[in-house]
C-alpha cells in the first residue's frame, strides 16, 4: 500500500427505494402529502458492512460518543429501534450516511481522521459495490474537498484563510436572508448533487451502470477513453477509473480535474 501523507475520504452514492405510502402532515395552516423514500442500502445494513469492514482491516470498531468509548453492540441497538444514524467516529475514522431524497440518493462517507487509517480504499469499495443499486464512488483529500467546497465566508475567517480575491455571489435567498458566499461554481475540485447521482471528480472512482445510466450516457461499451485515463473493471457491471494514485490536493491538478469532468459529464 501506498503511504499516505494526507487524509482522505472515501464518499459512496447508491440510489433510492420506490416512494413509500404517502404520509400527511400539517404545517401551520397548511396540509402537505409527502412520501418518504429510504436508501436501498440502508442505515443498519450501511453500519453492518463498515463494522464487518473495520474487523476485517483489523482496525478499532469501538465508538466515540461525547469523548467516551461506547461499544458497536451499543450502537446498533439504537440503530435497531429506528433511531437510525447521520454521524459515528472512531478513534481513527468518521462515518457518515444521509439521504438526498429530492436528488435521489442516498451516500456513505468514510473519512480518515489521519492517514492511512482507512488502509486502502479499494477494501472498503468492495464491500459495498457489490450491492444492489450502487451508483458511484471516489476518493477526495480531506481538506482540499472542503476548501473547494466551503461556500460560507465565515468559515475562511475562523480559519485565518484570505478570500479576498475569491468570486463571490448572492446565495439567492430573499431581503433580510440574502448574503454574498464564495462562488465555487467553477472550482476544479467541486462536487455537485444531481438526479440520481453526484456530480464529482476524483484521481479514483467507482461507477456502477446505474451512473451511466443516470448521466444519460446509456452505452458505456462506446465511451472513447482518453490516454491519461486507466479504466478496469474489478467487478461484473464496475468501472474503475484511475488517473493518479494521489488524491488531487491542489489548483496543479485543475487542468486534469476540468478534463475528467467534461469526459464524465459532458
Amino acid at each position: 500500500m501506498m503511504t499516505r501523507s494526507r487524509t482522505e475520504e472515501l464518499k459512496l452514492v447508491f440510489a433510492l427505494n420506490e416512494a413509500a405510502d404517502s404520509i400527511d402532515a400539517v404545517f401551520g395552516d397548511a396540509a402537505v402529502r409527502m412520501q418518504p423514500r429510504t436508501g436501498v442500502i440502508g442505515h443498519l445494513d450501511a453500519l453492518r458492512v463498515l463494522v464487518d469492514k473495520l474487523r476485517e482491516l483489523g482496525i478499532s470498531s469501538t465508538f466515540l460518543e461525547g469523548g467516551k468509548a461506547v461499544s458497536f453492540d451499543s450502537v446498533i441497538k439504537k440503530v435497531e429501534k429506528g433511531r437510525g444514524w447521520g454521524r459515528l467516529e472512531t478513534t481513527h475514522l468518521t462515518f457518515q450516511y444521509g439521504v438526498a431524497a429530492s436528488d435521489a440518493h442516498c451516500f456513505i462517507s468514510i473519512q480518515e481522521n489521519a492517514p492511512n487509517a482507512a488502509g486502502e480504499w479499494k477494501e472498503w469499495v468492495e464491500a459495498f459495490a457489490r450491492r444492489n443499486g450502487f451508483i458511484q464512488g471516489w476518493v477526495s483529500d480531506v481538506e482540499y474537498n472542503h476548501w473547494q467546497n466551503a461556500r460560507d465566508p465565515a468559515e475562511y475567517e475562523i480559519a485565518g484563510r484570505d478570500f479576498s480575491n475569491l468570486p463571490m455571489r448572492s446565495n439567492g435567498l430573499p431581503p433580510p436572508l440574502e448574503r454574498l458566499e464564495i462562488d465555487t461554481s467553477k472550482n476544479p475540485g467541486r462536487w455537485v448533487l444531481r438526479s440520481g447521482y453526484v456530480e464529482a471528480v476524483g484521481s479514483r472512482m467507482w461507477l456502477g451502470d446505474l451512473f451511466w445510466k443516470n448521466v444519460g450516457k446509456n452505452d458505456k461499451d462506446g465511451l472513447i477513453v482518453p490516454d491519461w485515463v486507466r479504466v478496469s473493471e474489478p467487478m461484473t457491471g464496475i468501472l474503475e477509473i484511475n488517473v493518479s494514485e494521489q488524491s488531487f490536493n491542489s489548483e496543479e491538478t485543475a487542468d486534469i480535474q476540468n478534463r475528467l469532468r467534461n469526459f464524465l459529464y459532458e
